[in-house]
């Protein structure tokens, strides 16, 4: 039980990844992992949406509806951080969003590029208006590789000293293994 999933569909030659890490742990994040892979069903697979800041824009609005965020004299704050990355097969544009996720490449010779997604996430009480997801084109060359990740790796304790792995050394990671299967 979770509050981090990974969603996947293929619609109009279109490959559509997300990977989501919701608030809350055990039963509460695996409810806020319901929510958004609900959402997500509805907003592609039914709605047709297929623009990953689109994607992004609709599903903070339906979390904020099932969980009547900003409406309630109680309001919580829970919500998402997610990474959408759409693929034309015909093609071969890439397309990218993310909500306080990033995108991490690892080009063909091993060099670590970080592209940042938006700095608020999906959901929350706030009402802002002006909350407008950002789609960027993302141009890969042959055997790069792509990753989006929740924080669960770098948080890890561990080590000989029990410290945190923290996001430099996953990245470092990424970089040496970015051509094994």
């Amino acid at each position: 039980v979770s509050g981090d999933f990974y969603w996947y569909t293929k619609i109009n030659g279109l490959n559509i990844f997300a990977l989501a890490d919701c608030t809350g742990h055990g039963v509460p994040g695996a409810f806020m992992s319901f929510i958004g892979i609900n959402q997500l069903n509805t907003i592609v697979n039914e709605k047709g949406i297929t623009n990953p800041g689109d994607i992004l824009n609709n599903l903070h609005t339906g979390v904020q509806d099932a969980l009547k965020q900003g409406r309630n004299a109680i309001n919580t704050n829970d919500g998402m951080d997610v990474s959408i990355l759409c693929i034309n097969d015909k093609t071969k544009e890439t397309t990218w969003a993310g909500a306080f996720r990033s995108l991490v490449i690892v080009r063909a010779i091993g060099i670590v590029e970080k592209i940042d997604g938006n700095k608020f996430p999906v959901g929350g009480a706030q009402l802002d208006t002006a909350r407008n997801f950002i789609t960027k084109t993302i141009k890969f060359q042959p055997d790069d590789t792509a990753y989006m990740f929740s924080d669960g790796y770098a948080d890890q304790f561990g080590g000989d000293k029990g410290k945190k792995f923290m996001v430099k050394h996953f990245h470092d990671l990424l970089s040496s293994i970015y051509q094994k299967d």
